[in-house]
């Protein structure tokens, strides 16, 4: 780093999105997602007085006041010193999104000499690029990326995000396609860096590489930002030159029909710039936000949304990739034996089909884990006696331990179910979806985990649709059991709660108040939709 550099220079140039703040907290692996969109590590402070402070009154330093700042906050924290507290001042400036203060952090580095680590200019293009609404210094970001590459050639996932978030501000934006590739050889690439790329390649009328990095974040399961979206219709602004009809029509043939291949949900902000451009896209367009009934009924336009299908051949591929592929070829069943697995095998074989498959451990726990084995025995007789009791043939899978449980109720779940124990250790879930899937069409199963690693698995975009179809279909959700023993159940859904067009053209979209990197584990039916109607189709029943 070159002494003296001035830091205070910005171009005239300023870009603007919102992007989520970083909590500076220490993050265990599976909380990586959550705070950064990222597999690579990060580590962050405790809290500290002093500098947080200084955060808070939000006046950046001088050099000599920095010194007297750093002698005295290592002097009182015995795991701060001279090596690690640059990062943690720029973790902080991230934390209360001070670009100023951070800059006369680096300011006072330069002005003594030192030359700040990977982890501390990590930090800082982080933190430019969370503060970029305040101006872009490109000239210092590049300065310190290169000096940077030209110590190491190859640099760890972590700081390859970071490098990519400080290029996507600059004009060599397109270098940080090489990082996220370097990063591909260790772990995935994150979120928030991937959409930094596509949103600059939007900006850049570059869609092809946008098209890419999208396929590929949204294999790894990477879910695309608001500014993503945002960027993408401005692209389809400036490609149509002003004429509305013609960039509506582009809307539905690529941002809306990229919804619906997907099953993605956009944000309210992105909602409301779909609903405007449809507005205007001709006089006497309907566009709205609403709610749908839980029949599937549209409060708007008073239309029924489209049913959930599923073809036949649709579900005979679903069955096979998952039965031969997935089941077996992806290792799913790793926690249990051989063995165990071929006696499931059999007995699926010998019992099905069945109308419902219950995950007995799923049910029990519904209600929480921390309560008595004579409660999870009576949840879970009782939701099999609700079956039953509609003459449906019934399959739990548990447990070995689940034996144990009080015979008074588990002699009832013996007698009107068919019933699986698996070793302790075995996963529930590859066992379920195994029999409910080998047991054809017309079986339901009832658990309330999402599945959502399962889909994953299944590389193939039709494959995840129907897989996604089918598990709305036919998985009921415990709500929960009154002590009289009467069961709440979520039933399947009737209707499509994704993005959808109907046979007249009309448009509904649902939509997140804001953007999650990790949805909900528990699928709940969307509250908020937009209802778009074209002129000849917004008539409204009376």
């Amino acid at each position: 780093m070159c002494m003296k550099r001035s830091l205070d220079t910005f171009p005239s140039q300023t870009y603007y999105f919102s992007v989520k703040l970083h909590t500076v907290k220490t993050v265990s692996e599976s909380d990586k997602e959550k705070f950064s969109d990222s597999d690579s590590d990060s580590e962050s402070p405790d809290n500290e007085d002093i500098l947080e402070s200084i955060m808070k009154v939000k006046k950046p330093l001088t050099s000599l006041e920095w010194e007297n700042v750093k002698t005295e906050v290592c002097s009182k924290r015995r795991f701060l010193n001279e090596y690690n507290i640059d990062g943690i001042v720029l973790l902080l400036c991230i934390k209360y999104k001070q670009l100023g203060i951070g800059l006369s952090y680096l300011e006072h580095l330069s002005q003594i000499g030192k030359k700040p680590n990977f982890a501390t200019v990590g930090h800082f293009m982080r933190l430019c690029y969370n503060c970029q609404e305040e101006g872009v210094n490109e000239q210092l970001i590049l300065s310190l990326y290169d000096e940077l590459r030209a110590k190491c050639s190859v640099l760890d996932a972590s700081t390859s995000e970071n490098m990519i978030l400080g290029l996507c501000l600059t004009s060599r934006w397109r270098e940080a396609v090489e990082l996220i590739d370097m990063i591909k050889l260790t772990c995935n690439p994150g979120g928030l860096e991937y959409c930094a790329v596509i949103k600059k390649a939007f900006e850049n009328d570059e869609v092809g590489l946008s098209t890419k990095c999208l396929e590929e974040m949204l294999q790894i399961g990477r879910l695309p930002r608001p500014e993503v979206y945002l960027s993408w219709l401005d692209y389809l602004d400036r490609l149509c030159s002003g004429d509305v009809r013609v960039r509506w029509r582009k809307v539905e043939e690529t941002v809306l029909s990229f919804l619906v291949d997907n099953d993605l949900v956009p944000t309210r902000v992105v909602a409301e710039r779909l609903r405007e451009w449809h507005k205007v896209a001709a006089p006497g367009n309907c566009s709205e936000f609403t709610s749908v009934t839980h029949r599937g009924v549209c409060k708007s336009c008073k239309k029924f949304l489209n049913p959930i299908k599923i073809t036949r051949t649709e579900f005979e591929k679903l069955q096979s990739a998952f039965l031969e592929k997935v089941v077996i070829g992806r290792d799913m069943f790793s926690k249990t034996t051989p063995e165990e697995l071929e006696n499931f095998k059999r007995y699926v074989k010998s019992t099905a089909p069945y109308d419902i498959v219950l995950d007995g451990l799923n049910i029990a726990y519904a209600m929480g884990k921390k309560n008595s084995y004579t409660n999870f025995a009576f949840s879970l007789e009782k939701v099999v006696e609700h079956f039953t009791m509609k003459s449906q043939k019934v399959l739990v899978l548990g447990r070995k331990h689940m034996q144990s449980w009080p015979r008074k109720y588990m002699n009832s779940v013996y007698k009107n179910a068919r019933v699986f124990l698996a070793q302790n250790m075995s996963q529930d879930d590859p066992f379920l979806l195994y029999a409910a899937l080998y047991s054809g069409e017309g079986t339901n199963f009832l658990s309330r985990d999402l599945m959502r690693s399962h889909s994953y698995l299944l590389k193939d975009k039709d494959l995840k649709s129907t897989f996604k179809r089918w598990q709305l279909q036919h998985q009921y959700q415990l709500q929960y059991i009154t002590q009289q023993g009467t069961v709440h159940l979520k039933l399947p859904l009737n209707f499509n709660p994704m993005v959808q067009r109907s046979s007249d053209g009309t448009w509904h979209i649902p939509y997140d108040a804001e953007y999650s990197a990790n949805p909900p584990e528990v699928f709940e039916a969307p509250t908020c939709w937009l209802c778009l109607a074209s002129v000849r189709n917004s008539s409204r029943t009376k």
